[in-house]
């Protein structure tokens, strides 16, 4: 691939609700471009951009791929991120990357949830947007109801390219800027014909023309003095005020198209040349000097210092690959690049874009490109690399917190290294993932957005390390306390042959209100001598991590020994060791027990519409609600819900809303359970206790 400037570069994200048609358009991009001979398809598994095994398995994009196409002597980054909710994290990922974002809208089904989700994204990021109308050969396609929803979306969508015709009589596109009509003359696309506007179409086209006008000329100042005095305006100049708004973010053009008839994808080629801004108009993403707050900006300039941050990395059989957005300078092969995160050096021979999975060469990377670099030694998402010399960090947008949680288990102990090392892996580089083993409870916790997510994980852990796992509910860290008083002795008193072994301790028990564990020594007299003290201690330590209720960490409690007694030969530390033992086991026992729960707060927000529903749902948890916060035209329900009850949540809201909520929780506090719940525990910590003996 030749090389290309700054300014002739073009970065685009495609993103929008799962099935709009962004992979379809990608294709017919690469078709209409030349990279690709034919237009591929997911159903059919010929497609260039979902090649990744997961996605050729499930007919979606679980990943997001990185397609470079040359058209009118520039470059056009083409980012494809999945649609749906449990990959959200990838949206998130390239938003700090690209320039310009491509929102994908089924004409039929108008605004959808992850419309919604994406919009709000690419929102909080500063993202410039052009929505793309997809689907236009669907049946009872009401044009302008899919437009009034798009307003209320966002006032600052305007039609710019859209339909002429919807389903059997789409024809081709109306450019607006121009007033002209393309039509297809060849079912691949390639073949356009300019027309003047059909008679019948006229009227439309007008309509929409003057709002069109309007907005473009609010984007500049010396063009909207011009148009309050009456002056015509030339299609060059709305071009050039429009490509204006874009970078500024001020207005966010509506085209049209159908990806797979390929209709309307030369005039969106068009527009991303001539009117979407290059890097070197738009913004770039915060950075500090490393180790510092102080900011350092940049400005995709190719002969400032060098810098470029990872957005993305795939973890492949072949070997790892890193997408690195180069911000600054220009990087060179053979050159070494300091990641300040890992405070290591990373040296690449070759540098290649990508086309879906084929490579292409590039000689170097200059400021504003995006780049695939091969077999990284330390890096991954959210690191810099850049000069020793000029040593910086990379705001990069922050990612969505793990929403449901699975105990993973390998279904061999030969594997369990393996397994923590695959999910370790896959966790770091995905962003989102978390993965963790719990010894109190012995099981490792894999976290992620739904479903879905943690099933390619496990799949991927599979065909990546050959280890098989079984996912379940995961356990709850349960606590255990005490609410009375107790006195008791333990005493361990063993002879068989020889030396024999001899431990007697009293110990009080008490409650330690918001303290985890006291030990007092009130040994007066030597009763029990000084030494074996120590013991006793760490036997209380050792017992109240098993408890004496339902096997949990006891907490909040007063251990005082008071008296006791030795043996002068057969007594030693591991003797009093057990003998403190034994009392923990009786004295907690009489001392009044009682479980505690994890208790988390948990602040969902949720459409108005649905208010009644999460309430109801919270209450049916256990949970108590704390309030409610307006938020727009939604409301922030607060309520404090035991996590025993959380289990799958994530799943459940997005049945009751549609996937029009979301949650997040934070830990609060350790509360006394329900009599009725606690028998219940209880139960079954007897039953797997016994089956585990058998």
């Amino acid at each position: 691939m030749k090389l290309y400037t700054t300014e002739k570069i073009r970065n685009i994200g495609l993103v929008g609700h799962g099935g709009t048609g962004k992979t379809s358009l990608a294709e017919a991009m690469l078709f209409h471009t030349g990279a690709n001979t034919r237009i591929g398809k997911v159903d059919d598994d010929s497609s260039v951009m979902n090649y990744d095994p997961e996605e050729t398995k499930r007919k979606a994009t679980v990943g997001t791929s990185l397609a470079a196409l040359e058209y009118k002597d520039h470059k056009i980054n083409l980012l494809d991120a999945p649609g749906f909710d449990d990959f959200l994290g990838e949206v998130y990922k390239i938003s700090g990357a690209i320039d310009m974002a491509i929102v994908t809208v089924n004409a039929q089904s108008g605004v959808e949830v992850g419309t919604e989700k994406n919009w709000a994204i690419l929102e909080e990021a500063k993202t410039p947007r052009i929505v793309y109308l997809s689907k236009l050969d669907k049946e009872n396609i009401n044009l302008d109801k899919t437009l009034t929803q798009l307003k209320s979306l966002d006032s600052k969508i305007t039609p710019v390219i859209v339909p002429w015709g919807t389903f059997d009589k789409l024809k081709g596109v109306i450019d607006l800027i121009d007033m002209k009509a393309y039509a297809n003359t060849d079912d691949k696309g390639k073949a356009i014909e300019v027309k003047d506007i059909p008679a019948d179409m006229m009227d439309y086209a007008k309509g929409l023309r003057e709002p069109m006008v309007e907005s473009i000329v609010e984007c500049d100042e010396a063009l909207m003095e011009k148009f309050f005095d009456g002056q015509e305006i030339s299609p060059a100049e709305l071009r050039a005020a429009l490509r204006k708004g874009l970078a500024k973010n001020d207005i966010k053009p509506l085209v049209s198209g159908m990806a797979l008839k390929s209709i309307g994808t030369e005039n969106l080629l068009d527009f991303i040349v001539t009117c979407t801004p290059s890097p070197a108009e738009c913004r770039v993403l915060p950075a500090v000097k490393a180790g510092t707050t102080e900011e350092v900006v940049f400005t995709n300039d190719p002969n400032g210092p060098v810098c470029g941050f990872i957005f993305k990395k795939i973890n492949e059989q072949a070997g790892d690959m890193i997408f690195m957005r180069a911000i600054s300078g220009t990087f060179l092969p053979g050159t070494e690049y300091y990641n300040p995160t890992t405070e290591s050096f990373e040296r690449f021979s070759a540098f290649a874009t990508l086309r879906g999975k084929t490579k292409v060469d590039i000689e170097k990377v200059v400021a504003g490109d995006i780049v695939a670099l091969v077999k990284p030694k330390n890096s991954t998402h959210g690191h810099t690399l850049c000069e020793k010399a000029h040593q910086v960090l990379v705001k990069v947008p922050a990612l969505p917190q793990a929403k449901l949680t699975y105990a993973v288990n390998p279904r061999t102990k030969q594997d369990q290294e393996k397994m923590g090392v695959g999910l370790n892996t896959l966790c770091a580089d995905d962003g989102v993932l978390t993965y963790k083993f719990d010894p109190e409870l012995g099981q490792g916790l894999l976290s992620g957005l739904g479903d879905t997510h943690i099933d390619v994980t496990v799949s991927r852990l599979k065909s990546r390390w050959g280890v098989d796992v079984d996912i379940s509910k995961p356990k709850i860290p349960y606590r255990e306390t005490i609410k009375g008083k107790s006195r008791v002795q333990g005493k361990h008193k063993k002879q068989s042959g020889g030396r024999g072994q001899y431990g007697d301790v009293w110990i009080r028990f008490e409650p330690l209100p918001g303290g985890d564990f006291e030990f007092v020594d009130e040994i007066v007299g030597g009763a029990v001598p000084g030494n074996f003290v120590p013991a006793v201690e760490k036997g209380l330590q050792e017992a109240r991590r098993r408890g004496a209720l339902a096997g949990f960490h006891t907490i909040g409690f007063k251990a005082t020994i008071d008296f006791g007694s030795y043996h002068d030969v057969d007594s030693s530390e591991m003797a009093f060791k057990l003998a403190a033992t034994i009392a923990f086991k009786k004295g907690i026992v009489e001392a009044k027990p009682v479980l505690l729960e994890p208790i988390y707060e948990v602040a969902v927000t949720v459409p108005d519409e649905f208010m009644g529903a999460i309430i109801g749902d919270l209450n049916s948890r256990r949970g108590r609600i704390l309030g409610m916060e307006p938020l727009g035209g939604q409301q922030i329900v607060k309520a404090r819900v035991p996590l025993a009850e959380m289990y799958k949540y994530a799943t459940d809201l997005k049945s009751m809303t549609q996937s029009r909520a979301d949650f997040t929780m934070t830990f609060s506090s350790y509360e006394e359970v329900p009599a009725n719940v606690t028998e219940q525990i209880i139960k079954e910590y007897k039953t797997a206790d016994e089956e585990a003996e058998a």
